[in-house]
């Protein structure tokens, strides 16, 4: 093997300086301090450019940063409110959870200190690459693919054609949108599910043909009847409901995964402890819910539109 002619350190991407001071606002945030060795480290800056950053900064916000002399450091100040990063919490447990589960690298990640933490790993289906990114490419070529495919429908695995459009995640399996030919419309089909990619042939489907998927519902949920004024206004709190409710908009093939994600299918039928939530406007949801209940017995009693997953 011949020896590259270039390191990587040398192809490195070179970060422009709105990323370096989204980088010291970001600091000054959530750890309170920033210093020039820190900017020098991450971005592989000359300390004169880490200065030069910092005193841009000041110049950006004078109100948020000054310098504490017996510590070397740059501090937030009582009046700092950021004027880059962006100040949710979201973002920060984001990025530890990213840490965390191997999808952000520390060398992406903003965050200095950390407290000590950890998280629960859900389970999750794995995806073969191969046949990832042979759906991807028919997707973007309009392809209909012959696929092996296990359906818990049925004991052994069966040949059919789809026409793949989109992919759907439900929280724990990501899914392939396509039109069944052997059922004539369109499905969610579980990736890990697809045993082997066999043909593939021009498509004639029009992915806007796929109403549950073009559409979008609203569901609706707000503190379920029963709960004592504490209760409703903690349930409340939990969810960052306005005005005593969450309106979830969702694309309607998608809808049935967040209800039953919140167990909202079975509507009244959990202890109220178990359950404090309820869909405000299930009348307008019951096709979805029933889709969501179904099972092998039931799909008889489902119209077409309402098979949507395998």
């Amino acid at each position: 093997m011949s020896k590259p002619d270039i390191s990587l350190k040398e192809v490195q991407p070179r970060w422009g300086a709105e990323r370096r001071l989204e980088f010291i606002d970001f600091r000054l945030l959530w750890d309170r301090t920033v210093n020039r060795t820190e900017l020098v480290e991450f971005f592989g800056i000359s300390t004169q450019q880490a200065s030069s950053d910092l005193a841009t900064y000041q110049r950006l916000a004078p109100k948020n940063i000054e310098y504490d002399k017996s510590r070397k450091t740059y501090i937030a100040t009582h009046e700092f409110k950021p004027v880059i990063a962006r100040d949710d919490a979201q973002t920060f447990l984001a990025q530890i959870t990213g840490l965390k589960d191997g999808t952000v690298a520390p060398a992406n990640m903003y965050i200095g200190w950390r407290p000590p933490f950890d998280t629960v790993k859900l389970l999750s289906r794995p995806v073969q690459t191969d046949t990832l990114t042979r759906l991807l490419w028919a997707i973007r070529r309009g392809e209909d693919l012959k696929v092996s495919y296990q359906s818990m429908r049925r004991p052994a695995p069966t040949k059919r054609w789809i026409a793949p459009h989109a992919l759907g995640f439900d929280g724990q399996r990501w899914h392939i949108r396509a039109w069944c030919f052997e059922n004539d419309d369109f499905r969610d089909f579980v990736i890990s599910r697809i045993q082997s990619v066999d043909e593939a042939r021009p498509t004639n489907i029009d992915p806007a043909d796929d109403e549950w998927w073009q559409s979008h519902v609203d569901i609706v949920v707000r503190p379920r009847k029963g709960l004592t004024p504490g209760q409703r206004a903690a349930i409340e709190v939990d969810y960052g409901m306005a005005k005593g409710q969450l309106v979830w908009r969702s694309r309607k093939a998608l809808a049935f995964y967040v209800i039953r994600q919140l167990r909202l299918e079975w509507d009244g039928e959990l202890p109220l402890l178990v359950q404090p939530l309820e869909l405000a406007n299930a009348a307008e949801l019951a096709p979805i819910i029933k889709a969501a209940r179904k099972s092998p017995d039931t799909k008889s009693d489902l119209s077409r539109s309402e098979r949507s997953t395998q």
